[in-house]
């Protein structure tokens, strides 16, 4: 594999995206591509940059609707996940125990800060709900908590005015745990992918030249895996995709 002009294809994917509205035909990834012998997998990582990065792709079959075979599964949660959840939902107040939520919500149009307050006190547990509903693996159901909560404050912070309800801000707590799973997942992506691999090493390799060209002594593999922070053998696969392993 060409790995610059793999980076490039996956630009031009961007930009093409972008300059469709974030849109991009399945048709248009497949012509880019071809040719670059792509396999299942690395393909499959592609996809999932891309609509990482916002992209909606079209194209696949799916667009009236997902198909029941492949929609996303609930993410079960883990016995350590599970017991935190036990513990942290204990220590939250009914919401019962809280004044009515329409009231709240007139004061805080109103622009009373104290009924912003009650508002997200009185749906933390709604907030851990939806965390729990829209679990991901790549991040601990804690942290997708912590963001619910975060986007439950800042929502209540930017309600503005307008009178809103409960419809309203669970959307926008919702809306901020998709956002932290998709920027979890980008983060994962890359740093597990073949891009990032491949341009750690990159750069690794031209400053070894730079250094030779200087009359200095070029690094070992295995010297090379202890600065990179990489195994021996992953660096040795990464030459063989490359083309560069000779």
């Amino acid at each position: 594999m060409d790995v610059r002009e793999f980076q490039e294809k996956l630009k031009k994917l961007q930009t093409l995206a972008k300059e469709q509205g974030n849109t991009i035909q399945a048709v248009q990834i497949r012509e880019t591509l071809a040719g670059m012998d792509l396999n299942h997998d690395q393909l499959a990582g592609v996809l999932k940059y891309l609509t990482g990065q916002g992209s909606m792709i079209e194209g696949t079959g799916m667009e009236n609707g997902p198909d029941p075979e492949t929609e996303k599964k609930k993410i079960p949660l883990t016995p350590e996940e599970e017991a935190y959840l036990r513990e942290y939902m204990e220590g939250l107040p009914e919401e019962e125990s809280f004044p009515e939520a329409e009231g709240l919500f007139e004061r805080l149009a109103e622009g009373n800060s104290e009924a912003g307050q009650i508002l997200a006190a009185k749906y933390m547990k709604k907030a851990a709900e939806l965390a729990v509903e829209l679990n991901a693996e790549e991040i601990f159901l804690a942290d997708l908590i912590q963001e619910a909560n975060v986007s439950l404050v800042q929502a209540l912070g930017m309600a503005g005015e307008e009178l809103r309800d409960e419809i309203w801000l669970l959307e926008q707590v919702k809306k901020g745990i998709q956002d932290a799973c998709k920027e979890q997942s980008q983060r994962k992506f890359e740093d597990d992918s073949l891009v990032a691999r491949v341009e750690k090493l990159e750069n690794a390799v031209r400053e070894l030249s730079e250094d030779e060209e200087e009359g200095e002594s070029a690094f070992s593999i295995g010297e090379l895996a202890v600065i990179l922070d990489m195994d021996v053998e992953e660096i040795r696969d990464t030459l063989r995709l490359t083309g560069d392993d000779k």
